[in-house]
């Protein structure tokens, strides 16, 4: 679901939305920075689209820290997919 959302507009409108959501809702962890540091887009677009890639167990804990984040920026569809390939019935 991350990678359809990226798609049509490239990973920084997707990471940038999430780290929108991110401060709102206060969280610290995983780390990402915000807009004070210059260079806030490009780095968290880079962690953010990394730790979906990986699959270690130090990037499967901070994308499943950041799923709010990420369910509140991602568009409803997208979040309805991304439950869905994670449903123990779409698994069987």
């Amino acid at each position: 679901a991350m990678n359809a959302w990226a798609h049509p507009d490239g990973e920084k409108v997707p990471a940038a939305k999430i780290t929108k959501a991110y401060f709102e809702l206060g969280m610290t962890f995983p780390e990402l920075y915000d807009d004070s540091h210059p260079e806030a887009l490009a780095r968290n677009t880079q962690k953010i689209f990394r730790w979906v890639e990986k699959d270690t167990p130090d990037a499967v804990e901070k994308i499943q820290a950041l799923l709010p984040a990420i369910e509140k920026a991602m568009p409803p569809l997208l979040v309805a997919r991304m439950r869905s390939h994670s449903s123990e019935y779409y698994r069987e």
